[in-house]
């Protein structure tokens, strides 16, 4: 019944959209990472199709000197994109025509707003804001080609365990029915599948892979040892070519590469193969291409995650690929040396350490490998006297609420936070890092 009355708002709020669309040149501003990026490119192929101008811009997130430079432009219409609904207030501060597509919990409803919480629908876990821009592409073109780009999003979010719910697992089953995706139990590489093992190997960082990760010698080294043939005549060896023999052989050696039985584990389950993309191509693997969308927003380069999203291939694909491997030096160098400070039940990562863009993938990855701790805190520095701070809550973690945490301790020092139950984000005063920490801490005793 949920779903049914969802669907009722999406094309109510379809409607509404297209009206705003005759005489407008629409402002789109999206969040920087995987789902932000994938939402941005189905909804700016949504404007394409009806041939409406637009601009677009990925942000870190929505803050007061963000809104006062919107408030210069001079566009009529303004879309946020995974963003949005916990800052309505500052939102309507701007004095403009404003539509939100977010799938965080909302702290209002005066502003034009598709959101799944309003409707009774979990967005922590049910849909992602790609999901929802797919859900308006599918309204106004009756068309099911966005698909993959709403699970890469989905899948960017955490929002696939073990299979997806709600409305996610509708999306899928769609693809599914139309021939699209494929899912497949298998080891979980890079590239997916059908991509070539050496590439596969050397391109996982995710777990990390010790002495294969973001080491082509080395990937190169254990194919060989296991007497697996790179190549069957002049096409590379994949995943899909090994015998049930030599997979587990392969799997049994990368176990005892990685650092912990947790992360071992996430070797193996299920891949999303996106049928519609080449067998070769990275984007063939929505994991994969949930990474590279990712990568692009964490460099600064989110321009080229909603292009590719939108389906554009090349030179933007060849350019991303570049990124992702960039990204991936600065990440794994990160890494290497890095030792949180523990207090209590909480780790923290003080500033300093990683840029804004990229604190929250640290803070992610080291959620599923530190122990005997129930969330870990990320700073880091950004514009003015302020600190952004991401959190995620470990593995072992139960009963807690992020979002409302977050958006509590940051508020009582003065900051703004808030996001999902167990994954979630802040901006706060410099100088108020103690007594946020403090407040912090209190609901970890």
């Amino acid at each position: 019944m949920a779903l049914n009355t969802f669907f009722d708002r999406v094309k109510e709020f379809a409607d509404e959209l297209y009206g705003s669309f005759k005489s407008s040149h629409v402002r789109v501003i999206s969040h920087i990472d995987a789902d932000g990026l994938s939402s941005a490119g189905i909804f700016i192929s949504i404007l394409k199709r009806f041939r409406v101008p637009f601009h677009l811009s990925s942000v870190k997130y929505v803050s007061d000197s963000l809104i006062n430079e919107l408030k210069k432009e001079p566009y009529d219409l303004y879309i946020f994109l995974d963003l949005g609904s916990g800052e309505v207030e500052l939102l309507k501060s701007m004095g403009k025509r404003v539509f939100i597509i977010d799938h965080h919990r909302p702290s209002g409803d005066d502003i034009p707003m598709l959101n799944p919480f309003t409707k009774g629908i979990d967005g922590d876990r049910d849909v992602s804001s790609s999901g929802l821009c797919f859900l308006l592409y599918r309204e106004f073109f009756k068309d099911y080609s966005m698909v993959p780009v709403a699970l890469a999003g989905a899948l960017g979010d955490l929002q696939e365990n073990g299979g997806f719910s709600g409305l996610n697992e509708a999306i899928l089953n769609w693809g599914i029915e139309r021939g699209i995706i494929e899912v497949r139990k298998e080891i979980r590489l890079f590239g997916g599948p059908d991509y070539p093992l050496v590439s596969s190997l050397e391109r996982t960082v995710e777990p990390f892979i010790r002495g294969v990760s973001d080491d082509s010698a080395g990937a190169l080294s254990l194919i060989e040892s296991l007497g697996i043939p790179l190549k069957i005549g002049e096409k590379w060896v994949t995943l899909s070519d090994l015998s049930e023999e030599q997979k587990r052989d392969l799997m049994n050696e990368l176990v005892k590469r990685v650092e912990s039985l947790d992360k071992a584990k996430s070797l193996l389950g299920n891949t999303y193969v996106n049928l519609m993309e080449p067998k070769g191509s990275p984007l063939r693997d929505l994991s994969s291409f949930s990474t590279i969308l990712n990568a692009c927003g964490r460099m600064g380069k989110g321009h080229l995650g909603a292009l590719l999203a939108s389906g554009m291939r090349g030179d933007i694909l060849s350019s991303a690929l570049s990124v992702l491997q960039e990204y991936k030096k600065h990440l794994s160098n990160l890494l290497r040396d890095l030792k949180p400070r523990v207090v209590g039940k909480v780790a923290f990562i003080d500033e300093g350490i990683a840029g804004d863009t990229i604190i929250s993938t640290v803070t992610s990855i080291m959620s599923k490998s530190i122990k005997n701790v129930d969330l870990i805190i990320g700073y880091a520095e950004t514009e003015g006297d302020m600190l952004k701070v991401s959190a995620r809550l470990t593995n072992r973690a139960s009963g807690f609420d992020l979002n409302e945490i977050l958006r509590k301790a940051s508020t009582t020092v003065g900051g703004r936070g808030g996001g999902h139950k167990h994954a979630a984000g802040a901006q706060i005063p410099r100088k108020m890092k103690e007594d946020f920490e403090e407040n912090l801490l209190s609901y970890f005793e």
